[in-house]
């Protein structure tokens, strides 16, 4: 299966495990929710500009995202590329801005406080 890899800190990875883990999610469905939006609404340019921070060498772990065909793996290179970015550094970027941004959580899979009571 093609992966999609993006290298993130641990406190990072904790965090995004922990919001998956918030939205009912495993981790990879949730990392390949963000890269399937970002194919469909680009923001890659303007989230680099914020997003795009590296913590020290020796604290990286990655995040994973199983993509089902190779055409999503070669179509998020290709996009990554027009941003001048490799395909990992270009998804850490969305996993980290999804971590500030919460979109998903907000407005996508918002809890419905009625039915987790």
């Amino acid at each position: 299966m093609p992966q999609i890899l993006g290298y993130v800190t641990t406190g990072e990875r904790a965090a995004f495990d922990a919001y998956a883990l918030s939205l009912g999610l495993d981790v990879t469905a949730l990392a390949n929710l963000l890269i399937l939006r970002e194919l469909r609404a680009p923001r890659l340019p303007e989230l680099a500009a914020r997003y795009d921070t590296a913590g020290p060498a020796g604290d990286r772990t990655k995040i994973v995202a199983h993509t089902r065909t190779p055409e999503i793996k070669g179509l998020f290179a290709a996009h990554a590329a027009s941003a001048a970015l490799k395909p990992s550094r270009a998804a850490a970027i969305l996993f980290r801005a999804e971590l500030e941004e919460r979109w998903l959580g907000t407005h996508v899979l918002p809890v419905n406080r009625f039915d987790s009571l």
